[in-house]
């Protein structure tokens, strides 16, 4: 469990708390590049509690500032995106992509006015069909360097949906590899298909042994469980700071999976997920596949809100606690372990069902949570150093330290899976490892 002030420390991630100041030290992937178009448009957009506004200027540059004019706080969503700028409707104040205030027609001709006057607006880059912002003070850092980012869009799928939970809790969802055992298992596991062995080792060994390995980028949490012929099925998921995800691939010729938890405000997160193959173009089968598990808003729009202008008013779904995430009972008695049918949707309603922000003051931990009381330590630790001593995390300036992978293989039940798996773990150029 946590004290009531780490667990306030660890969830709250607005202006000049410790955990926001933290995040914004990072590049933060937030938008599609897709979604805004030149002379388009705006989007809004809600991150770490902020209101802002995201649109694309003639010349093709990404702008994301605060949503309220600073004349007379008007919206500048309802505003005019045109000739280079985004211009209030209210008097036509307009502003570029750098938050200055480039015109006021309102004003006398020749008033210095505009030259006084500007709005908060942080810094974008594209890089492999996302928009990233920094939102931290001083000279931004290089973007961090993932494996899919220098792949052709052939080779990877993208998935967005908000959740409404804290971030944290649910980023830790991630690293609880004990719950895909009954969270995610089926009454009647399949004997067939890619995954057929790797259910059946865990139906057989639902207490995995749990080791957990600090990086220089977070941390490397493997799972352990018993497995035929005197072997241990291993698999890796990788915690990169501050919000970053590598869980365990699955078969032959594998798609590598990413995903990132960035927190709108301290009750809802918005997800980006990516599956991406190292070395060939995805087939429509494993879009569909990846897009079915993973999102509600590109597959299915049953399970999604009507689009909305809201902040990520396209990626809202609508399985949630007031209609039960749709759980079927009978399907719960006859087929699944949680009669939940979307996949995400079973995470996130047992962390829906946690409250917007965990009160982790009443938590019992176990040995199956180390990875989770790792990651904890890693994320408090970083911004209490931040906030008393004034340090910053190294892997910041360090992009190429996110070039790694997770792992998931079959081992002897003496050879240690840390050092068996260290070629694995790393990105290689043309080499994508078989995974079980």
């Amino acid at each position: 469990m946590l004290t009531a002030e780490d667990n306030a420390l660890l969830t709250q991630v607005g202006p000049d708390t410790p955990m926001g100041t933290l995040l914004r030290r990072y590049w933060i992937p937030f938008l599609f590049s897709s979604e805004v178009d030149a002379d388009g448009a705006p989007e809004r957009v809600r991150l770490l509690g902020e209101d802002l506004l995201a649109f694309r200027d003639t010349s093709g540059r990404i702008g994301l500032v605060a949503e309220q004019c600073p004349h007379r706080r008007a919206s500048l969503y309802f505003g005019r995106n045109e000739e280079g700028g985004i211009r209030c409707i209210y008097h036509g104040w307009k502003f570029d992509v750098a938050g200055a205030c480039v015109d006021q027609p309102s004003e006398p001709e020749g008033s210095a006015f505009k030259d006084k006057t500007s709005i908060v607006a942080y810094p974008c880059v594209e890089r492999g069909g996302l928009v990233w912002t920094y939102m931290g003070p001083e000279v931004e850092p290089p973007l961090p360097h993932f494996e899919w980012m220098e792949l052709p869009e052939s080779h990877v799928a993208f998935t967005k949906r908000m959740q409404y939970t804290n971030w944290a809790q649910a980023l830790e969802g991630e690293f609880d590899q004990s719950h895909v055992s009954y969270l995610h298992s089926s009454l009647k596991p399949s004997s067939t298909g890619p995954r057929s062995l790797v259910d059946r080792i865990r139906n057989d060994d639902r207490h995995p042994v749990f080791d957990v390995v600090p990086t220089s980028y977070g941390v490397c949490i493997a799972a352990g469980r018993n497995a035929p012929d005197a072997q241990r099925y291993w698999r890796s998921t990788q915690f990169l700071m501050p919000f970053f995800a590598l869980t365990g691939p699955y078969g032959p010729d594998p798609k590598r999976p990413w995903r990132v938890w960035v927190p709108v405000d301290d009750e809802n997160v918005v997800v980006l997920g990516a599956s991406f193959h190292p070395l060939r173009p995805l087939t429509e089968a494993e879009r569909t596949d990846f897009l079915t598990r993973s999102s509600p808003s590109n597959i299915s729009p049953q399970f999604r809100e009507p689009p909305s202008s809201k902040p990520f008013g396209r990626f809202r779904p609508l399985p949630a606690l007031e209609n039960d995430f749709f759980q079927d009972r009978e399907v719960q008695r006859t087929q699944t372990y949680s009669g939940i049918s979307e996949f995400w949707a079973q995470d996130a309603a047992v962390q829906t069902s946690m409250g917007m922000i965990c009160d982790r003051t009443g938590e019992h931990l176990g040995t199956s949570d180390l990875a989770i009381i790792a990651i904890r330590r890693r994320l408090l630790a970083a911004a209490k150093a931040l906030r008393e001593e004034h340090v910053v995390p190294s892997e910041i300036n360090d992009p190429d330290c996110y070039l790694v992978r997770s792992d998931a293989v079959l081992l002897p039940e003496t050879v240690p899976w840390f050092e068996a798996t260290a070629a694995r773990r790393r990105v290689t150029p043309d080499v994508n490892p078989d995974c079980v």
